[in-house]
């Protein structure tokens, strides 16, 4: 039976089971005289803990202070950011990184502290600790963060507002951002050439996708053409797979619902892969997509038999992707945006560019048969 919880500003009422047991959860005064988030179980009807509630309400209204950090985490900023995720504002991945900084950078530091206690110079002195990513990571957080409290009217000035001495860059762990060119690519094709997840690559490499589009393909997604003798293959993106598995067909972004459009062998190779699969092009055996971690493990084998050099991580083909198409291919940067699902910023591309699935197709072709030499 789900949860039934009764919530307020204040505390809140769960039933705990079919027994007539709640659980209160509410914001008063321990024996030390710490003021925290406590909780009372009690035994009975709904009205009886509703009763209960409004006496410990009564009995800790005199002992209420500033909220500290932990409550607008938990009452005011998550909720938003959940909020987000349903609307498909956010994906996620991205909700459950900010959980993730929360637990392990900030909530040790500051979830108990009132948010009026907070001092910027025991702010500057925490930031001292951390490596800048960290810092700037959680303080970007913090910032909207505290901005609750400020709306709420639980503080005048928002602390982590303040401008900050931040750590020096070189505590940066740098991360391999480097892409291949086409020659590259086709070196390493030749080295993936019948792995299982030979079909992810040609999705990522010679498509742009990410890393969870690439092995959320199913078969029915890919549609072969052939225009003027040229292999074509559109592929629909309409999930992905999760970092942490599962399938989901909320992408990133509503932009990332999209068709991409692969030319040439990588195509032909893409249809005769999809033809030899059942339901998932890149699959795990057992009728199941892959793991994002498995495709991880695998393509991290691929680096011994790869020249000096040419071993990058896996979603760094998207970043190749866009290099190549418009460095190489030559097409235009707008139309890379449109085939990576990328957000334009412009009026144009806000409100009026609305291009069907052909004309991003035939524009992706035309590019590509001019860097043949095909012409068009």
């Amino acid at each position: 039976m789900a949860k039934r919880r009764l919530r307020d500003e204040w505390g809140s009422i769960t039933e705990v089971d079919r027994n007539e047991r709640y659980r209160i959860r509410y914001w008063g005064k321990d024996e030390n005289g710490t003021y925290r988030r406590m909780t009372c179980t009690v035994r009975g009807t709904r009205r009886d803990a509703e009763r209960k509630r409004a006496e410990l309400m009564l009995e800790h209204s005199e002992e209420a202070q500033c909220v500290n950090v932990d409550y607008v985490w938990e009452h005011w900023y998550m909720p938003m950011l959940e909020r987000r995720c349903d609307e498909g504002e956010l994906s996620e991945k991205t909700a459950s990184q900010y959980k993730s900084r929360y637990r392990s950078t900030i909530a040790e530091r500051w979830g108990s502290v009132p948010c009026d206690g907070i001092r910027p110079l025991d702010v500057q002195q925490w930031v001292d600790t951390l490596s800048y990513n960290k810092a700037n990571q959680s303080l970007n957080m913090l910032r909207p963060m505290l901005d609750f409290a400020v709306r709420y009217g639980e503080i005048l000035n928002n602390p982590f507002r303040e401008r900050y001495v931040m750590p020096s860059k070189s505590t940066i762990a740098h991360r391999d951002d480097g892409v291949w060119t086409l020659s590259q690519l086709a070196t390493v094709w030749e080295k993936v050439r019948g792995e299982w997840f030979e079909g992810a690559f040609i999705c990522a490499a010679f498509g742009g996708c990410r890393v969870g589009e690439s092995i959320g393909v199913q078969v029915n997604d890919i549609e072969r053409v052939d225009i003027d003798g040229l292999a074509v293959a559109v592929v629909r993106i309409r999930r992905q797979v999760k970092n942490a598995g599962g399938v989901t067909d909320r992408l990133k972004n509503p932009q990332s619902r999209r068709s991409i459009v692969i030319v040439g062998k990588p195509a032909e190779r893409l249809c005769e892969i999809a033809e030899m699969a059942s339901v998932w092009v890149t699959g795990n055996g057992f009728g199941e997509p892959t793991k994002q971690l498995t495709l991880g493990t695998s393509w991290k084998r691929l680096k011994g038999s790869l020249p000096d050099g040419m071993w990058h991580p896996f979603s760094n083909l998207r970043n190749s992707y866009q290099t190549f198409m418009r460095w190489e291919v030559g097409l235009a940067p707008h139309y890379i945006e449109e085939l990576l699902g990328h957000k334009g910023t412009t009026v144009t591309d806000l409100y009026y560019d609305r291009p069907d699935e052909s004309a991003i197709v035939n524009v992706t072709v035309d590019a590509w048969r001019n860097y043949m030499g095909l012409g068009t």
